[in-house]
């Protein structure tokens, strides 16, 4: 099973015959449950994660304990947050859950570390990610200083449509406040307003998209 995986990483065919056999012993495949924590600065590193099955998601954590989603990862996607050795300049804490049941690839912090110092390309990929995580960091700090509430939920809508392939979402408001860096309450208000125009339509744990168009010209 691991080989199999082993062959899609970006950087697999820059190997040397030594540091494919390193890599090989070394990769990981954990599973985690929905809600469960992938992730926390007091748990130490982790290392290299690619996510084979679900999703997760990295967020921020106030004193207060408000959380705000900086990015997600789907099927395919590859983290190097979790990595404190590729972070060493940010002092911000970042925590990572799963938000899916999920399965994910992992390369030890240590073994990638050792691949990244002797391979010019392993490194380049490490490199590559830690400005596309950079850039959605500052992203998200964009939508929650420049947008208001209502472009930042009609943002979060379409872009959840986009990614599950269906108008219907299966979200509670807790997760939505969570994931957009608002109270569940300004949640709940908001999204009533979007129904009383149409917009969308609102049951128990359940979103229904009627007018992307709308939600669209909110942006």
């Amino acid at each position: 099973m691991v080989p199999k995986h082993m062959e899609v990483l970006p950087f697999f065919k820059s190997l040397s015959h030594e540091e494919r056999e390193f890599v090989q012993r070394n990769l990981k495949i954990l599973t985690f449950q929905e809600g469960d924590l992938i992730y926390t600065p007091a748990k130490g590193s982790l290392g290299m994660v690619q996510v084979l099955k679900g999703a997760v998601r990295a967020y921020l954590v106030s004193e207060e304990g408000k959380k705000a989603t900086i990015f997600r990862l789907h099927e395919g996607e590859f983290c190097m947050l979790t990595m404190s050795c590729a972070m060493s300049q940010i002092t911000f804490d970042v925590e990572v859950e799963a938000c899916e049941d999920c399965e994910l690839l992992l390369l030890p912090t240590e073994v990638f570390a050792s691949v990244e110092q002797q391979n010019i390309y392993v490194k380049n990929f490490s490199l590559e990610l830690m400005m596309e995580r950079m850039s959605s960091l500052v992203e998200a700090v964009q939508q929650m200083m420049f947008l208001n509430l209502e472009q930042r939920l009609a943002s979060y809508i379409l872009d959840e449509s986009s990614q599950r392939k269906s108008d219907t979402l299966h979200l509670t408001q807790e997760q939505i406040a969570e994931n957009i860096g608002s109270a569940r309450e300004a949640v709940s208000r908001t999204l009533k307003r979007m129904k009383e125009k149409n917009m969308i339509s609102v049951g128990r744990g359940c979103i229904q998209i009627l007018d992307k168009k709308e939600l669209y010209a909110l942006l």
